[in-house]
């Protein structure tokens, strides 16, 4: 997630390069109609999606709800997996292939989400990433808010937390390379009523068009979309020099499309995502994945 208000016009969403292998989605037949398809895309870290896991299975929605696994060509997280079945009733995973110039990064996430959601049939999506959780009232306080308002979008705050589960605190925005930018875009952040100091919740939002310096900032796993609009308006999936300078990822292009088109946006006022640092966006000093890259290999610089 970054704070870019930059939009640019430019789509591309393709499949993935390789076909799906295996899965467990044969378990579906016969179950009842499905509200929410919860997608949570996942490589090498079985130890983070237990956590997501875990934390679907505690929402408290009073709807039957599936929690969907994206496998992204990881065999170990495949193995782990099967090692847990029976998984629970409502969770299908699937194991997606790579083609030769298939690598890490929001290109590929975003062609992961868009394969999801046309493989759902739930008429609402959410996505937590592996890293992450959830309070056990996001998705029916996001369901609430979108049945009071009819809104096709709609979202949640955030708390912001370190890798071992601490608040962030720090007066810096995480997703900038240069921590005096950091501090710039936080001192922003703050004076817009995003951040405030002494507590890691963000209250972040996706301000309409022709609002002045706006704040167009709404992380992935805080949306609760209807699968009509993903379809209408898919994850962009290339990404250029601008984006990996900027961090620019699938989240900050879907909000900027969202607003480009003036699509009414409601927030429930809860911060019912647990955000955990440490990811691509905001790590740089390790690497992500050894395949990672922002631009996909041979992939020619967008359209700008």
């Amino acid at each position: 997630m970054n704070h870019a208000t930059t939009n640019r016009a430019h789509h591309h969403t393709t499949a993935p390069t390789a076909p799906i292998g295996h899965t467990n989605a044969h378990r579906a037949k016969g179950d009842p109609a499905v509200l929410v398809t919860v997608v949570t895309l996942t490589r090498n870290r079985p130890h983070l999606l237990e956590r997501a896991l875990r934390s679907v299975q505690r929402q408290d929605l009073d709807a039957p709800f599936r929690h969907l696994v994206v496998i992204d060509d990881c065999h170990e997280t495949y193995t782990f997996l099967r090692s847990r079945e029976p998984l629970p009733a409502n969770v299908r995973w699937l194991l997606a292939g790579r083609g030769p110039g298939d690598v890490s990064g929001p290109g590929r996430s975003a062609r992961l989400r868009n394969m999801a959601v046309r493989a759902s049939r739930a008429p609402w999506i959410g996505f937590l990433d592996d890293d992450n959780e959830w309070e056990p009232d996001h998705l029916s306080s996001l369901l609430e808010c979108a049945g009071r308002t009819g809104h096709r979008a709609v979202h949640s705050h955030l708390r912001m937390l370190n890798a071992d589960g601490s608040p962030y605190l720090e007066p810096r925005e995480p997703w900038a390379r240069d921590p005096a930018e950091g501090r710039a875009q936080w001192a922003r952040m703050r004076a817009k009523g995003v951040v405030s100091p002494g507590t890691c919740v963000r209250r972040d939002r996706l301000d309409p068009p022709g609002t002045e310096d706006p704040v167009v900032s709404v992380d992935t796993g805080e949306w609760l979309l209807a699968r009509e609009l993903l379809l209408e308006v898919p994850f962009r999936d290339v990404y250029d020099a601008h984006d990996e300078a900027e961090s620019i990822g699938e989240d900050d292009k879907l909000a900027m499309d969202l607003r480009a088109r003036a699509e009414p946006v409601s927030c429930t006022g809860k911060a019912t995502l647990r955000y955990y640092l440490g990811g691509y966006s905001n790590n740089f000093s390790l690497p992500f994945d050894p395949t990672f890259s922002w631009r996909d290999s041979g992939e020619p610089e967008a359209v700008r």
